[in-house]
């Protein structure tokens, strides 16, 4: 994945604990619920239309350095694949980011319906909210901007078709630089030759490395099972694999939450991403009756630990969602009403519905919306923007600003923001890094912070370094300067496309890496003549 280096209070121990013992491909054993799928939303944590908080876990993300490395909450993304393990109050304490293909884009149609493959894996692409999660697109405009070649990582749910044949519904689809290494498979295991070490995932030739290690723990790789690896090592050919992960849920128990496409449907069950559920119980035959392969389903039941076989108790269609997108947070990144983030997701509310025209006038940085909408290529539709005094207590927010009244060594300090108005923020137990350390935080530092709202100010759980200072209010700067950030795409020597914003690079030299496609960036620009021109760049490596 394409993003920041974060630092985290987490030791290699417990890492290596969490992977070692995990079951589901990467959720450890400690915690007593499990849950699995797409995220829809933003405001805490939303999965499949259910709430998490964002606040209480320990994240953690493939790269292109490492298979799982601790990250921020930043790394989770509108449509990307969680896997989450819940304490007995039923909040987070694992989140793993789980994409399911990284490579390049082969075997592109013009016609959406037909996809692409990536690593022999077809990718289908959805724009339908009836028929499950639409396909959210980062560092692209859309299927439109898909090329044969480019570097994507793609999240979704793992289906098996009529032959037999796995493929992946997309749900996320990100670009990342050509010059990411990580090629990650999922598939079906074939042809499995247990002395060798090589196998088949899909139509990928597969050889473990001598350090290969194979998760869960202890478990032994077979055809048929459902399985992710990865590799940092490019291949031609033979793929060469540093990690193997068996889909699988055994050894866990408790409560689960599982959304994902059907698959192999008996008359007792089915499967959902290589997980068997058992949908035996009189309740659910009709429900049961009703399905059809590769329909997008979220099901809740109890994990038995010796198969790693769901029971279900509800089975719930995925397109039953209130809404394909909703967004609960504090606005940054404003331009418009037309182009601004919300927990760093782009929006578009030029079409909402507001409470009145005075509440549609007061969008700026630090406003605290409730956003329902669709998703449209890269953006958010709004539908529908609800407009808070302030941010309650126990929402999630995020500020820019500049830090003062920091004591080194100190757990909290004061943060201003561009219009001058001050919040309190104290730093959380699990806080994490952006692009710099605990010990660059002073006095003076342009900070993004992202926490949970505390009666007298914010409990932050993370804490970015901006390299081009706090953003100024719209309108309030010299030549009314604008910033925005996001993946680039689209990228020209002398222009570059972010958050659907065309910025003329206008003779700035980038800061920190090189402009390329995939990559992220920060901007402030003005508008001049109609177009706008970047007076910074910076690029987060």
């Amino acid at each position: 994945m394409n993003r920041p280096s974060w630092t985290r209070r987490a030791t290699a121990a417990l890492l290596a604990l969490i992977l070692g013992s995990c079951g589901g491909g990467g959720v450890g054993t400690g915690g007593t619920g499990f849950a699995m799928g797409t995220v829809t939303g933003f405001g805490s944590l939303l999965v499949d239309g259910q709430a998490y908080s964002s606040a209480t876990p320990t994240y953690y993300a493939g790269t292109s350095s490492d298979e799982s490395t601790p990250v921020s909450a930043a790394a989770v993304e509108l449509g990307g694949q969680l896997q989450l393990q819940l304490d007995a109050n039923g909040s987070p304490t694992t989140v793993v980011v789980e994409p399911e293909l990284e490579g390049t884009v082969a075997q592109l149609s013009a016609n959406p319906q037909a996809g692409f493959v990536v690593n022999g894996v077809p990718v289908h692409v959805n724009a339908d909210p009836t028929l499950g999660p639409v396909t959210y697109y980062s560092g692209l405009p859309g299927y439109g901007g898909l090329a044969g070649g480019m570097n994507v990582e793609v999240h979704g749910a793992f289906g098996i078709d009529a032959t037999g044949q796995g493929y992946v519904a997309a749900t996320l689809i990100e670009q990342q630089p050509a010059t990411n290494l990580v090629t990650r498979v999922t598939g079906l295991v074939s042809g499995l030759d247990p002395v060798r070490g090589t196998f088949l995932v899909g139509t990928t030739p597969v050889q473990l490395a001598a350090s290969a290690t194979v998760l869960p723990a202890g478990a032994a790789l077979a055809n048929g099972q459902v399985v992710s690896v990865w590799s940092n090592v490019p291949s031609a050919g033979t793929l060469s694999v540093a990690v193997v992960r068996i889909r699988t849920l055994q050894g866990l128990s408790g409560p689960v939450r599982l959304g994902g496409l059907v698959a192999q449907p008996t008359d007792h069950g089915f499967q959902i991403g290589g997980i068997p559920v058992d949908a035996g119980a009189p309740g659910l035959a009709t429900a049961l009756a009703g399905l059809v392969p590769g329909q997008y389903v979220v099901v809740t039941g109890q994990v038995r630990a010796a198969t790693g076989v769901v029971t279900a108790s509800a089975i719930q269609a995925g397109a039953s969602q209130p809404a394909p997108a909703a967004l609960r947070g504090t606005i940054t990144g404003f331009v418009s009403a037309s182009s601004f983030l919300v927990r760093g997701v782009p929006v578009d509310a030029s079409q909402a519905t507001f409470a009145s025209a005075a509440a549609a006038a007061s969008l700026r940085n630090g406003v605290y919306v409730d956003i329902l909408g669709s998703i449209a290529g890269n953006t958010v539709r709004a539908s529908s923007v609800a407009i808070e005094p302030a941010a309650p207590v126990g929402a999630t927010a995020e500020y820019v600003g500049v830090v003062g009244q920091y004591v080194p060594g100190s757990s909290a300090f004061v943060l201003t923001l561009p219009d001058g108005t001050q919040r309190t923020i104290g730093l959380a137990a699990n806080v994490a890094f952006g692009d710099g350390t605990l010990q660059q935080l002073a006095n003076g530092a342009n900070v993004e912070v992202e926490g949970t709202v505390v009666a007298g100010g914010l409990s932050a759980y993370r804490v970015s370094f901006q390299r081009l200072g706090a953003p100024p209010e719209p309108g309030g700067a010299p030549g009314g300067a604008l910033q925005t950030s996001g993946p680039a795409y689209a990228v020209t020597p002398t222009a570059f496309t972010v958050n659907g914003l065309v910025i003329q690079v206008n003779g700035v030299t980038p800061q920190g890496g090189s402009l390329v496609d995939g990559a992220n960036v920060e901007v402030t620009f003005s508008v001049s003549g109609g177009q706008n021109l970047a007076q910074a760049i910076s690029i987060d490596d």
